[in-house]
């Protein structure tokens, strides 16, 4: 299960301005091993999606914001990536702002870099976290966007089925993980 990161995400940043969680040395040794630049990562996205607004801060933060719809619904998406100092892109749903199901709460939703405090805005869970699978070399226009679009749909379909039905490690949800916990904790004291 991804978890929360509140160093990732503060509260009253709506993810255009993430404290990033990387410590600069990490960050050194991920730079060594090579990665595309900011311009091959923008460039790349502008040829393959073209509808998504690309810029590159100040900073070194790298923002993509456009519009996927991969089945019924059209959805406003944000990647975040900052190739010195973050591990992973991130990616969120800006519109519509994610929601449970029907009677459900947002612990409930499956894959999420979960926001306890403002969990409407929590990240898309989209890589194994011990998977190695992605790496500063690889190209988010081919990677993470399409994952994106992937998770969206899977996301749909949990709101008809009540079920993820995409691939996935461990926990599906936070409240998957509380329950097994909670059950753990039942089981050793009786």
């Amino acid at each position: 299960i991804c978890t929360s990161n509140s160093a990732l995400q503060p509260k009253g940043t709506r993810h255009t301005k993430p404290q990033l969680s990387l410590r600069h040395s990490q960050a050194a040794g991920i730079m060594a091993k090579g990665y595309r630049s900011p311009a091959a990562q923008l460039s790349a996205m502008k040829r393959n999606w073209p509808a998504f607004e690309g810029s590159k801060r100040a900073n070194g933060l790298l923002i993509w914001t456009g519009m996927l719809q991969p089945k019924a619904q059209s959805y406003v998406v944000r990647i975040l990536w900052h190739p010195k100092v973050m591990a992973l892109p991130y990616a969120f749903v800006l519109e519509p702002k994610l929601k449970p199901r029907k009677g459900g709460t947002f612990e409930e939703i499956p894959h999420l870099i979960f926001d306890g405090d403002e969990p409407e805005f929590s990240a898309l869970c989209l890589f194994d976290p011990d998977g190695n699978e992605w790496s500063p070399s690889d190209l988010i226009a081919e990677t993470t966007l399409p994952w994106v679009s992937e998770w969206l749909v899977y996301y749909e379909l949990w709101h008809l089925f009540g079920e993820w039905l995409g691939p996935g490690i461990g926990f599906e949800s936070i409240a998957d993980m509380r329950l097994a916990e909670v059950r753990k904790l039942r089981s050793e004291a009786e």
